[in-house]
């Protein structure tokens, strides 16, 4: 195991870590422009995804928005990053899918990463949509994988368009493109 890093040599250690992944942007962001809405967490509780109550990364189960507002405003640093996928047109569902589950990918390797060469034990990782680790969930018995959750940033309450824009991402990006993005907090 590596000696951990410091500060701003950790975050750019870590940036250029995820540099290499199959990530479209990876950058140091300011935790402080982390906001939490209660609008967009009760996106989640309308059930728009069909997940809500059916996964053990999606609420209610990850605990309130005042919950994951008090476990992510523990951590003073912040790696905002993003992938691009290209899609057949904008009704390729399929395309879209496959480019949510390669972010669970990215995100199970940044894991790895994270704690075999960097030795970071404490740190949360936010994701996009619910889980796939497996085809269906356990849920309400016991998750088989619980080292693969990876909570959902919008069941935080966090605006990711607003996210994006605050930190000079790009939401949209272009004609038949599916856009994910992941938020590593320590």
């Amino acid at each position: 195991m590596r000696p951990r890093r410091s500060g701003k040599s950790l975050r750019e250690s870590i940036v250029a870590m995820m540099s290499r992944l199959p990530v479209n942007r990876a950058d140091a962001i300011d935790v402080g422009v982390l906001s939490y809405e209660r609008e967009i967490r009760a996106m989640c509780e309308m059930n728009s995804c069909g997940r809500y109550g059916r996964s053990w990364n999606c609420p209610p189960q990850v605990g309130s928005i005042e919950e994951l507002k008090a476990k992510c405003g523990v951590y003073r640093n912040g790696i905002l990053f993003n992938t691009v996928s290209a899609l057949e047109d904008s009704f390729d569902f399929e395309g879209m899918m496959a480019a949510g589950a390669a972010l669970h990918g990215i995100l199970a390797e940044t894991d790895g990463i994270l704690t075999r060469e960097f030795g970071l034990d404490d740190y949360l990782l936010l994701g996009a949509g619910s889980c796939n680790a497996c085809k269906t969930c356990a849920y309400p018995s016991p998750c088989r994988h619980p080292d693969k959750i990876h909570i959902p940033i919008e069941a935080c309450g966090i605006n990711v368009v607003r996210l994006a824009k605050k930190t000079g991402f790009l939401y949209n990006n272009g004609l038949n493109t599916v856009t994910y993005f992941g938020l590593l907090l320590f």
